[in-house]
């Protein structure tokens, strides 16, 4: 009965158009390439100037959260945005791009998965 009870509720939320977040294993050296789509949005700052931690950069707004973990520094995240750290991101703001990207936990400034080495297609 429990498995009947599971298809229906799976069946229910794909006819309701329910996204659960997708997981994905990042390498801790930061050495893991994804390919994603979103709209690029910002540019967004945070941290502070005077201590040294300020980050300003475009992001990509993901369709669905995305669950990143690198059992390490930052660990598991369930994200729907991600900085994309490269110069010309304000060309595509606005934007539904598909990236590829490196991505890695920016540990000292946000503590938070980035997005480096970014391809636009």
């Amino acid at each position: 009965m429990t498995h009947h009870r599971t298809r229906l509720i799976a069946s229910l939320c794909l006819l309701a158009n329910c996204h659960a977040a997708a997981a994905m294993t990042v390498r801790a050296d930061g050495d893991t390439r994804l390919t994603l789509r979103g709209t690029v949005t910002g540019p967004i700052s945070s941290g502070s100037k005077a201590e040294g931690t300020l980050f300003r950069a475009h992001y990509l707004r993901l369709r669905r959260p995305l669950r990143l973990d690198d059992g390490a520094a930052c660990g598991g995240q369930t994200l729907d945005r991600l900085a994309l750290n490269q110069e010309g991101m304000a060309r595509y703001q606005g934007r539904t791009v598909t990236v590829e990207a490196r991505v890695f936990c920016q540990e000292n400034r946000t503590g938070t998965y980035h997005l480096a080495d970014i391809e636009i297609r």
